[in-house]
């Protein structure tokens, strides 16, 4: 029997009950991921371990945290009437998510911190990596960079911000 055979039945498209709690986004991924063979998953899985072996040298042997800016630009204004179906611009992701995905590929800690303004007064960030299991690490650089740029935040914060640690 074949890796199909073991998992038959336990798709989510064959499921009816739960196909209604999924966004669009969520089925588009989960069918890209069936389309994937066994060879390419572990093909996958050795890049992702090569990556993480990378990582976890600079940052025992190197540093003790990276910086990099949370995206490549700063946040972009958001056109009129937006709200109500949202925006879809795949390139723009991608280039938003340049120095966001070798986290998510390797699962390193990273925390995204504001750090002041634009000349047009958009938001820009810090983000703090560190090496798994030293959150605290990236919790402690994340709270002094806060302080060095808590002058500059938009005061009062903008009518939507809701605070979820106060």
């Amino acid at each position: 029997a074949g890796i199909d055979d073991a998992f038959a039945g336990s798709s989510r498209r064959e499921s009816p009950q739960l196909d209604d709690d999924l966004e669009i986004a969520t089925e588009i991924q989960l069918a890209l991921g069936r389309q994937l063979t066994a060879m390419e998953l572990v093909a996958c899985k050795r890049i992702r371990a090569f990556a993480m072996a990378q990582w976890r040298r600079l940052l025992t042997e190197d540093v003790d945290v990276v910086l990099t800016p949370t995206t490549p630009m700063t946040a972009i204004k958001l056109p009129e009437g937006i709200e109500a179906h949202g925006v879809s611009d795949t390139g723009l992701i991608v280039q938003v998510m340049r120095y966001i995905w070798p986290c998510n590929l390797i699962g390193f800690p990273g925390i995204a911190v504001p750090a002041g303004v634009d000349s047009e007064g958009m938001p820009v960030s810090l983000q703090v990596i560190c090496l798994q299991w030293h959150e605290a690490d990236c919790l402690h650089v994340a709270r002094e960079i806060e302080k060095m740029f808590e002058g500059e935040r938009t005061t009062p914060p903008p009518e939507n911000f809701v605070d979820l640690l106060a």
